[in-house]
């Protein structure tokens, strides 16, 4: 056998282009419908009666100031649900900017500052839009803002969560580190999510509704990255 020969690997099924690019077309177009759709169901009064209901499940039957669960898990949830809040999401945000600022990747670091400051407007104009009330049937938990749907926080945590995986993602080539950066952040985002509705300040179908449009803005920038990358406009990943 020839030491010296080149041994080449063919690309993976997922690492192709085409593949990614029809991937996340159909995440945003299936993101864009659930969120459509809950609009129409929770402005008809649709998913008020299964909200309600889930937000008691979540409570003890004779007492709904207690949640469910051990001891520990409302502190818990309390503490999972700030990583959805402003102040830590800019934290989140900074580090990413700043390790792709040490990388000396500044367009990429630039490319991720203006994505991630555009989603975080557009979930302030969406909940400032729509006003939803938020959950009376049980007692809140925590703190929150005026308007409920969709959850600011859940929202929140996608736009930045899955586009900062997305886009970390976008500057390795490989595989498993791809899958890390995008597991972390879909974790990060769920747990935020269901921590909202756990400490009743927000109904599910919230929950639902700011992980579909921030899923469907996170998936556009991951897309609007790929191309920009092929263009040479942000830098390409390097081989590692």
């Amino acid at each position: 056998m020839d030491d010296n020969r080149v041994r080449t690997r063919p690309p993976g099924f997922l690492l192709i282009p085409e593949t990614a690019t029809f991937l996340d077309l159909c995440v945003a177009a299936c993101c864009g419908w659930v969120f459509l759709r809950l609009v129409g169901k929770v402005k008809g009064g649709a998913t008020k009666e299964l909200d309600e209901k889930i937000l008691r499940m979540l409570r003890q039957r004779d007492n709904p100031t207690l949640p469910r669960g051990p001891k520990w898990l409302p502190q818990a949830s309390q503490d999972i649900t700030s990583l959805g809040s402003g102040t830590n999401l800019a934290i989140a945000s900074s580090i990413a900017v700043g390790f792709l600022c040490l990388q000396r990747r500044f367009r990429a670091a630039g490319f991720l500052i203006v994505s991630l400051g555009s989603g975080l407007v557009f979930c302030y104009l969406l909940k400032n839009f729509f006003l939803r009330e938020r959950p009376k049937v049980v007692p809140h938990l925590a703190h929150f803002d005026v308007g409920s749907f969709p959850s600011g926080h859940s929202m929140g945590a996608a736009v930045v969560y899955l586009t900062l995986g997305g886009i970390l993602s976008r500057q390795t080539r490989r595989l498993l580190k791809k899958a890390y950066f995008l597991s972390v952040a879909l974790v990060l985002t769920v747990l935020v999510g269901i921590s909202r509705v756990y400490l009743g300040v927000h109904f599910p179908s919230d929950i639902l509704a700011g992980w579909a449009v921030g899923s469907l803005w996170s998936t556009m920038c991951t897309q609007i990255a790929r191309w920009l990358q092929r263009e040479g406009t942000v830098e390409p990943p390097k081989s590692d």
